[in-house]
């Protein structure tokens, strides 16, 4: 069970996680609409040469306007045709949003989601909360001492995953009997594997992210090519026809890119995240059998 202490600094915790995980996500829009309301500098005008006064020809001059023209076709059809570069459309993130449709909402609600469990986990899953330094220091000066009560006591006062798995170890010491070393250390690897279970099904929630987002993108996949044929179906109009059949696609696509991008995202976090927890469940373990091994040299002293 969870004390009440405990529950408000987690939900402390939960807090700051939301507010710093809804800054970040935030950034990105206050970028584009920085970037949309920029004044658009406009392009000069070109230079136009006006042409000299026109003079009344002669004779001779009137021949040779005659044959200039017929000489300007000809270099003219022989110049080779210059290509001009079509432009490059770029795609912004309110594109995205606006013409993905409300699935991109639910896609970007997971990634909010994942941002705020990555800070929540960062300042949870830390050593100085599962096994905590004074603690530890602690309980191996009452176990060197062979003073279980002191220990059980200790361990009552801390909260801590290592502490939970001491006091289960500490419950088949019975006064006035031998030590069983081999009962204790199943006693333990028991309690260890409840705690970790705990920890792990607390990152999970992260790994159901970095599967669901893709296939809610998938869905708006789907939802896209609805559309598309739906259009296509209805519409008498070939110009509407197409109009549909673009914006359906065009849907699909980018519901499949955010839901993917928010997979790969959540999964990548989650791998990270794990080999931390890896790292910390086998340092806890090892500090949690060091003082139970102090304990039984110092009984059997």
């Amino acid at each position: 069970m969870i004390s009440r202490g405990e529950y408000i600094v987690m939900k402390k915790r939960l807090f700051i996680a939301g507010l710093v995980a809804c800054a970040l996500f935030c950034l990105p829009f206050s970028q584009l609409q920085a970037q949309e309301a920029a004044p658009k500098v406009p392009a000069a005008p070109a230079m136009r040469v006006a042409p000299p006064p026109a003079s009344s020809p002669t004779a001779p001059d009137a021949a040779k306007t005659t044959v200039a023209p017929v000489a300007a076709a000809s270099e003219n059809a022989a110049a080779p045709e210059v290509a001009v570069p079509a432009e490059e459309t770029t795609i912004t993130l309110k594109q995205i949003f606006v013409k993905g449709g409300w699935i991109m909402y639910v896609i970007a609600g997971l990634s909010f989601l994942a941002i705020a469990l990555t800070i929540f986990y960062l300042l949870t899953i830390r050593r100085g909360l599962l096994c905590p330094e004074a603690f530890m220091l602690d309980a191996r000066d009452a176990a060197e001492n062979n003073d279980v009560e002191a220990l059980k006591d200790i361990c009552a006062d801390c909260s801590a995953p290592a502490a939970r798995i001491i006091a289960a170890s500490l419950d088949q010491v019975v006064a006035g009997q031998a030590l069983d070393y081999s009962r204790i250390r199943d006693a333990m690897e028991d309690e260890g594997g409840r705690q970790a279970s705990a920890l792990w099904q607390r990152l999970q929630y992260l790994m159901d992210i970095a599967v669901i987002s893709p296939m809610v993108g998938l869905l708006g996949t789907v939802w896209g090519m609805m559309i598309s044929f739906g259009g296509i179906e209805n519409s008498a109009e070939f110009a509407k026809k197409a109009e549909t059949l673009a914006s359906g696609i065009s849907q699909a696509m980018y519901t499949t890119f955010g839901g993917l991008i928010v997979g790969i995202f959540a999964m990548a976090l989650y791998d990270i995240l794990r080999g931390r927890l890896n790292k910390m469940i086998g340092e806890m373990e090892s500090e949690c059998g060091s003082v139970l091994k102090r304990l039984a040299s110092a009984k059997k002293a």
